[in-house]
């Protein structure tokens, strides 16, 4: 997907059903032996496969899952969780990095269900070659005329060609994608720094806390 971000999809078993979006233990046999570790789905229940997006690191874990190969079988349990979706109001997703994986799969389910509901993703990188399921993303706007995407790069450099958006998730960026929605629900989603800083910023806002839920993403980048 990106210089770190690599993505599996996997027959999706007879009958395995999970509300959008939720988490799986996902495990199959690293250097280590047989572990499980928790991942987001990154796709509908719409889609016929269950698609997971992992930040590759050094851990035998995510070694394994890099060098997972058709024909290669794991253990899913689940589905878990209650980050989901509210499919009534107007809804305004806020990914950081690998934090996208739900949130990706949240816009596919607006987008297939045809949703009656405005749909805004703000996505943070670092720079443009992180940005991942860009394509996928880019597609889902295509599709769904209710669905929009704001990137924001934090560490573009001054040579980068990026004529888009700059800097971090901040009170201006937040207020501008939500100005126009009526009482929309935030997801946050991405690292515990990314998701605090965004809680207290939306609290600033006077946004209600039941109206923004999220999913931190600890060790995954």
């Amino acid at each position: 997907m990106t210089p770190t971000v690599h993505d599996v999809k996997f027959e999706k078993p007879p009958g395995f059903a999970f509300a959008p979006v939720q988490f799986c233990g996902l495990e199959f046999g690293t250097a280590e032996g047989s572990l499980e570790y928790p991942m987001s789905l990154a796709c509908s229940p719409t889609r016929p496969y269950l698609e997971f997006g992992a930040r590759v690191s050094e851990s035998p874990w995510k070694q394994a899952f890099a060098k997972l190969r058709p024909g290669d079988e794991a253990e899913v349990d689940g589905a878990y969780g209650h980050f989901l979706l509210n499919e009534t109001s107007p809804a305004v997703l806020v990914a950081g990095g690998i934090g996208i994986t739900p949130l990706k799969g949240m816009a596919e389910f607006a987008t297939d269900r045809r949703l009656p509901i405005d749909v805004r993703l703000i996505y943070s990188n670092r720079n443009e070659e992180e940005i991942a399921y860009r394509a996928e993303l880019e597609e889902l706007a295509r599709q769904n005329s209710r669905f929009q995407v704001v990137h924001t790069l934090t560490r573009a450099g001054e040579d980068s060609p990026w004529a888009g958006r700059r800097g971090r998730i901040d009170a201006e960026l937040l207020r501008g994608v939500s100005s126009r929605l009526d009482h929309p629900v935030f997801y946050l989603c991405g690292t515990s720094g990314l998701v605090q800083e965004s809680y207290r910023t939306l609290e600033s806002l006077g946004v209600p806390a039941d109206r923004v839920v999220h999913e931190v993403f600890r060790g995954y980048g």
